[in-house]
Formats: structure tokens, sequence, C-alpha cells
């Protein structure tokens, strides 16, 4: 049953996968809605929840072992989480449905640093994942901002600089919605600076 659920899955990313790489490298997603809580098991046993990742970018990449784009695309998403992973950014793989034993069957033959964690009952279904891979950019408020279905070159130079862009952009949006009082100046103080007056 899952076998076939996973080739449905694979052969609508094959149908989509041609018009999504003419399209972006990433697609915004509209409203950019909060992304639905989850807590699932990691391969090595503990558990994690998207929670855990608060105040960082996350890149969530929905995977399986019998998807081949998805085998294919793993190195780079592990070169492409070395490059950003300063603190501020994780990439995160979730396994869609069950087989541990498969998953790190296929982690000893390519191994990766990022974090991997295992869908076992597709609990995140709603998340609108029509093909394999899906992968989502989550924002450090925990807002699905962009999306991208199908196969990427995640270390692709272009990808590192719209993600580099998007995180940059994301930051300075921050800064200039943080109250003047909160930030250590005192507004009045900060104002007074702005136009050049000392008294």
């Amino acid at each position: 049953m899952m076998r076939t659920i996973g080739w449905a899955l694979c052969l609508v990313f094959y149908l989509f996968s041609g018009m999504t790489h003419a399209r972006a490298l990433m697609d915004p997603v509209a409203d950019e809605p909060e992304a639905q809580a989850f807590t699932l098991d990691s391969i090595d046993g503990g558990s994690i929840s998207l929670d855990d990742y608060k105040g960082k970018f996350v890149l969530l990449n929905f995977w399986a072992t019998w998807c081949a784009p998805c085998r294919k695309e793993m190195p780079a998403l592990d070169r492409l989480h070395k490059k950003l992973n300063n603190g501020n950014f994780e990439v995160v793989g979730i396994h869609v449905g069950p087989s541990l034993s498969g998953v790190q069957r296929f982690l000893e033959q390519v191994p990766v640093e990022f974090t991997i964690l295992i869908d076992q009952n597709m609990e995140l279904s709603n998340w609108g994942v029509l093909g394999l891979p899906t992968t989502f950019l989550v924002s450090p408020e925990g807002r699905l901002v962009y999306r991208a279905v199908g196969e990427r070159e995640w270390d692709s130079a272009k990808i590192v600089r719209f993600l580099r862009k998007v995180m940059s952009s994301q930051q300075q949006m921050v800064q200039e919605d943080v109250p003047a009082s909160a930030g250590g100046i005192p507004f009045l103080e900060n104002f007074k600076r702005s136009l050049g007056l000392e008294f």
C-alpha cells in the first residue's frame, strides 16, 4: 500500500517537475501561512518538533527512499546545509512514510550532516505535498514563505544567492520592525540622533 502511494506521488512529481523548473528556484507561498506544528522521530531515536527551530530559517525537504529525484538531490542538500549552517539556517529532511531501516541503509551510502525525521504515519499530509521531493522554506517566525516542488540543485550559486538574499531581507525587516525602546536605545534619543541633535 505504502509503495503504491509512493509511486503515485512520484508520478505526480514527473508530470509537474518540468513546469516547476521553468518557473522559479522556489515559489512564494501565498499569504505566508503558519507552518503546521509537528513532533517527529529522528533516525537516532529522539524526537524533534518544528518549535525547536524557532528563530531560524528551516529548509524542510519532504522525500522518500523510493523517490529517485529525492535520492539524487540529497548530496546537494547536504552541501547547502554546510554552506549556510551558521546558526540561522537549518536543513531538515522529512522521510514520508515508514521504512526506518531503508532510510538508515540509504544514509550509509549517502551520509548527510543535517537532521532526518520520519513521518511514519504521514501525519503531515495536509502540508500540501503533491509530489516528491517537495521543499518548504520556513521563516524564523514559523511561517511558510517559499516552496519548491521537484528536484533542485540546492548548492548551486543561484539558489545559495537566493536564500542568502531572503534571509538578509528578513533580518532587515525584523530590525526595522523592532521598537527602538526594545533595542537598547530609547526612541527619543534615537530620534534626536537621526536629526543630528544632541541635547
